[in-house]
């Protein structure tokens, strides 16, 4: 049985929908909560999110919701409010305060080594922790799971400004944090040990610290001992978040079952998997992509109807599958927050307009689902 968690970074804007820099621990308020927990980040702008442990997306979905609510009220304390997506459309990294000092000896250290890359990439994404069963293989998982990331991408878009600019592309996000070594499409690796010893190998010669490990799209984490699914942008949507929490998690399952049945195919290489990656960054849902097993192109409704198709078999329920049958044709109908974001921003009469439209968007409701703790 899988377990779930996430990490989400929101931003702390001002009433005018400006990103301001947040104290996170004035009042001494008690920062652990039932639902996990609220943590800083590197820019001050950031409150990240991290869910408890979950055993169902249900109880994921609930968390999170319970934690967003929480930074609302932080944010209000303050006299801010939040806003979750990839970017923040206008915001200038150079007016960004961090978290710098002695008393963030860590992120110094970032600074120090990386400087504008660290300093300009204030970027929020979401991280979906995924823990297999003990003795699960869990690199040759990894190694399979890498392909379906540019998907997952394309439904979390929501980056498609900066600095006031339309880039052209659904997910600037990646051009920020591509910017640093050691991101991006993972390679393939023989097994767990391969993996741990070449993280040893990068500490050893000092090009990661003691506590670092690497910074990819999909990574084995080194405390948790989890996959860690970091390609998504943030989404406002909790119920596109079940969606993309949800494929992962069945996807985890087939290739689990796959690798038990002797029949989980070839490995795609991370050049093939990075023109997948292109083409969700720069169109999102409306990608032509690339089928390795096949080699050839397809659209959108093709490649997520096979997708589907190989996933379905593994929800429980009948009632859990037409749920989320039901979000992925209202996803693929409703195109990425990106598209939505993009929309507004056109015919707005101003900045302050659509930010204020993205708080309120941000102020999304806890979806309904068939039974809170699953489906049964």
């Amino acid at each position: 049985m899988l377990t779930l968690g996430i990490e989400e970074e929101v931003q702390i804007v001002d009433s005018r929908g400006e990103l301001v820099a947040h104290d996170l621990t004035r009042d001494a308020v008690q920062l652990a909560l039932p639902e996990g927990e609220l943590d800083r980040e590197i820019h001050r702008c950031v409150i990240e999110l991290k869910t408890r442990v979950c055993r169902s997306v249900p109880d994921l979905l609930s968390a999170l919701d319970a934690l967003r609510m929480q930074a609302r009220r932080r944010a209000a304390a303050q006299g801010q409010s939040i806003i979750v997506a990839g970017l923040h459309p206008t915001a200038k990294w150079q007016a960004q305060p961090m978290h710098l000092g002695a008393a963030f000896p860590h992120y110094a250290a970032l600074v120090q080594e990386y400087q504008d890359v660290a300093r300009s990439a204030f970027s929020f994404g979401m991280h979906l922790h995924l823990g297999l069963p003990v003795g699960a293989p869990r690199m040759a998982v990894m190694n399979r799971l890498r392909h379906v990331l540019p998907e997952v991408l394309a439904l979390s878009a929501s980056s498609p400004f900066l600095d006031g600019n339309d880039t052209g592309l659904q997910s600037w996000r990646h051009s920020l944090l591509d910017r640093y070594p050691r991101m991006g499409t993972p390679d393939a690796w023989d097994s767990d040990d391969a993996y741990t010893e070449h993280v040893q190998r990068l500490r050893g010669v000092g090009c990661i610290g003691p506590e670092q490990a690497l910074w990819q799209d999909l990574r084995l984490h080194h405390r948790y001992g989890t996959l860690e699914v970091r390609i998504m942008d943030t989404h406002p949507q909790l119920r596109r978040i079940g969606l993309i929490a949800t494929l992962l998690a069945w996807e985890t399952q087939a290739i689990l079952q796959d690798l038990q049945n002797g029949r989980a195919g070839a490995v795609w290489s991370r050049a093939c998997i990075d023109e997948n990656k292109w083409r969700a960054r720069r169109h999102g849902l409306r990608a032509q992509w690339i089928d390795w097993d096949r080699d050839e192109a397809c659209d959108t409704p093709t490649r997520f109807a096979r997708w589907w198709a190989r996933l379905a078999p593994q929800s429980a329920h009948a009632a859990e599958c037409n749920y989320w049958a039901r979000e992925l044709a209202d996803a693929l109908d409703e195109g990425s927050f990106a598209d939505r974001l993009r929309a507004r921003a056109a015919s707005d009469a101003d900045w302050p307009t659509t930010l204020r439209w993205m708080m309120e968007s941000s102020a999304d409701c806890l979806p309904a689902l068939p039974q809170a703790g699953g489906w049964r």
